[in-house]
């Protein structure tokens, strides 16, 4: 039976130290995001903003910055220290958040909600990359969901504290509490954090490290490759889905069910924070097992899990109380972030190494500019289109549309296996055969 080594030990608990950290960052990064959502209903009547109005507040404003400014902040990381601008960011977002909380009209809240995606942008990209440099092929599924499970975390602590205190104290002071751990992890992370060589995993040279490439050669390269494509649409569907439910649901619930906004978050946090993890790591386990034996399974057990949302997301939608419509909201729960952590692996696995960070913020500003940026703004747009024909309940037959997003991106997984084997070696062969430029 092999033993591990001082020099063993050591390198597993660095690796599993940086993973715990990357992951706090998501975590407080999906609070902070997603805090909004809960706090909605009382913005509005203090406001008294349009569903448009809203929906502008907690997507567009956020995802404007969040998905454009990743690329220019990953082509830095590509070159320079990742744990620095993550550290950096996590700083950004967290001040942000605190800021909408002493914000007095919609512009200024506007304003806010760009500077929290503004510091977001930072994040995911690096985290990916050091993620990958971390662990192999067969182990990247489990790790990215383990760092996506943060985003439960987020969503759990976001949705039960941000309710409680938003229903006691007023939705300012609720972005205010949000702001504060962020403001201390940010310096845990400069002390703590250490980088791996890039390509590590993947037993290249150090001479990978050195290894350059233009944007636009990285743009080329990864658009070239046909399951990234579809996975960036996949994704794409999903978030439509996901930010336009998870957003919008605690508003759909206060209006059809007239449940209070401590009672929201408790529940839907106790559904998204409990489930959400066990169906993640269950679908990353899948993934990662199933991958050894044909790689392509990486990408159609997602297709089969979308599959299963689509009722899961009618059975909201239709339930005639309240309760009813949280309990079966504990079925998209268990599925909620299952795409996250198998897409991430899959199109970490379709880049060169020295092309992830760059390629990981590809990736999320295209899904997030279509997911985030237009997800919530189309369904608040929906209903106000139908709010003559529906009133209070126009907010129900608008989220009636995300399930068929959810068919969509089955059909885009399904399609990305189908190439994944050829275009993984693909990206292989690239780092081998391409020359190194300065």
């Amino acid at each position: 039976m092999n033993q591990l080594t001082t020099s063993d030990h050591k390198a597993l608990t660095t690796r599993h130290w940086t993973l715990a950290l990357l992951t706090m960052v998501y975590a407080l990064s999906i609070l902070d995001r997603y805090i909004l959502g809960i706090v909605l209903p009382q913005i509005k009547e203090e406001m008294a903003l349009s569903d448009m109005s809203l929906g502008l507040l907690s997507g567009t404003a956020f995802a404007l910055f969040y998905a454009t400014l990743g690329l220019p902040i990953a082509r830095l990381a590509d070159r320079f220290s990742r744990k620095k601008i993550i550290a950096y960011s996590v700083l950004t977002f967290s001040v942000m958040t605190a800021l909408c909380g002493v914000t007095k009209n919609f512009v200024a809240l506007f304003i806010a909600r760009m500077g929290v995606g503004v510091g977001e942008a930072g994040t995911s990209p690096s985290s990916y990359s050091i993620i990958s440099d971390l662990f192999q092929k067969d182990q990247r599924s489990t790790a990215m969901t383990i760092f996506f499970i943060g985003g439960n975390v987020g969503i759990l602590a976001g949705f039960i504290a941000g309710g409680y205190v938003a229903a006691h104290y007023g939705w300012r002071e609720a972005f205010l509490v949000a702001g504060i751990p962020g403001v201390i992890l940010a310096p845990l992370l400069l002390m703590t954090l250490r980088e791996p060589n890039r390509g590590l995993s993947d037993k290249l040279t150090h001479a990978s490290e050195a290894k350059k490439s233009s944007l636009m050669e990285t743009t080329r390269f990864v658009l070239s490759q046909t399951s990234y494509r579809h996975l960036i649409m996949g994704q794409a569907l999903l978030l439509v889905v996901m930010n336009g439910v998870v957003g919008w649901l605690p508003s759909f619930l206060e209006r059809s069910h007239g449940m209070a906004a401590d009672s929201v978050g408790l529940q839907m946090g106790l559904a998204m924070g409990l489930a959400g993890p066990i169906g993640m790591l269950v679908v990353a386990r899948l993934a990662d097992r199933y991958t050894r034996r044909d790689l392509r399974w990486g990408s159609w057990v997602v297709a089969l899990c979308c599959l299963i949302l689509f009722p899961g997301y009618l059975l909201v939608l239709v339930a005639p109380t309240g309760s009813l419509a949280i309990a079966a909201f504990f079925i998209p729960a268990l599925l909620g972030g299952f795409f996250a952590g198998a897409t991430a692996a899959l199109s970490q696995g379709l880049t060169p190494p020295h092309m992830r960070t760059t390629s990981g913020a590809l990736f999320l500003m295209v899904t997030n500019l279509i997911g985030l940026g237009l997800g919530p703004l189309a369904f608040g747009l929906l209903s106000d289109a139908l709010s003559g024909a529906f009133g209070s309940e126009s907010l129900r037959y608008a989220l009636g549309v995300a399930p068929l997003f959810a068919l969509w991106a089955a059909y885009h997984y399904f399609c990305a296996g189908r190439t994944l084997e050829v275009d993984v070696q693909r990206a292989e062969g690239y780092v081998n055969t391409s020359p190194q430029s300065s």
